[in-house]
């Protein structure tokens, strides 16, 4: 059967629900006619000029990142400028957006949980508990499958999550056994962080002062880029809308944007 961007839309929202995101965020459809009909799907982390190209490559209707197109409020389409040329581009085309953002980053199966699925951090809760749900909440606090020593603590957060290199602050003494992580930028959580008693915080964009205070409270902060703390959450929409399309029957085909990359570049 055939599916229309709302009932997408309505669908991804069942599994993150909009209660979930944070009041200043924007989620849901950012572009495109609710109605239009979906035929192909491409899921991307963030919708960019590149997006755009793969979309008509594939002959997309319709793109599903984490990152919201448009965030701050748009005052005008002033084709000079970074998003309104974008948006334009989607909708000269016809390709709608949805965007699932702090929603995503909250729910159960979401950002969080596949970045603890990654580290093999079980037994997980939330850093903060959403009031709609204490079972899901900003960031995660959970138990290493087996503790670990600092340096083999690092290292298996650069293999696991594909980094090149990660730059962390702190110190600890003995084992690491329990562990917060927040894709993306966490450094707000620092505070709830440290009353958990953690030897370890994995997060990104790790401001100063928090990289000067973990060592005062005895664990490492480990910045491991927003990018690739929050990019494996794509094969989970991936398998989300396939699980859903062949329960619905959807003639839809659904892809994810491979050759998306870290847009940060390392010098030497």
């Amino acid at each position: 059967m055939t599916v229309t961007v709302k009932e997408i839309e309505d669908v991804l929202f069942q599994w993150a629900p909009r209660s979930l995101s944070e009041e200043w965020d924007n989620v849901g459809l950012q572009c495109g006619d609710p109605m239009a009909q979906v035929r192909t799907i491409l899921v991307s982390l963030d919708a960019t000029p590149n997006t755009l190209s793969k979309a008509l490559e594939q002959d997309a209707d319709l793109i599903v990142t984490h990152h919201p197109l448009i965030f701050k409020p748009l005052h005008c389409v002033n084709l000079k400028e970074y998003t309104s040329r974008l948006l334009a581009g989607f909708l000269r085309h016809e390709i709608s957006v949805i965007s699932m953002h702090t929603n995503l980053d909250s729910c159960s199966g979401g950002v969080n949980d596949r970045l603890c699925e990654l580290l093999e951090i079980e037994e997980t809760r939330p850093i903060i508990p959403s009031q709609h749900d204490a079972s899901q909440g900003l960031g995660r606090i959970g138990r290493l499958g087996k503790p670990m020593g600092k340096e083999e603590f690092l290292d298996h957060v650069t293999k696991r999550l594909g980094l090149r290199h990660l730059t962390w602050a702190g110190n600890t003494s003995g084992p690491i056994s329990d562990v917060a992580v927040c894709s993306g930028s966490g450094s707000s959580l620092f505070p709830e962080v440290t009353n958990a008693k953690v030897q370890a915080f994995v997060t990104a964009e790790v401001k100063h002062s928090v990289a000067l205070q973990a060592k005062t409270y005895e664990m490492i902060v480990v910045d491991a880029d927003h990018f690739h703390t929050e990019r494996p959450v794509v094969e989970n929409i991936f398998g989300f809308l396939s699980k859903e399309a062949k329960k619905r029957q959807w003639d839809t085909r659904i892809l994810t944007f491979e050759e998306e990359k870290c847009p940060l570049r390392y010098w030497p």
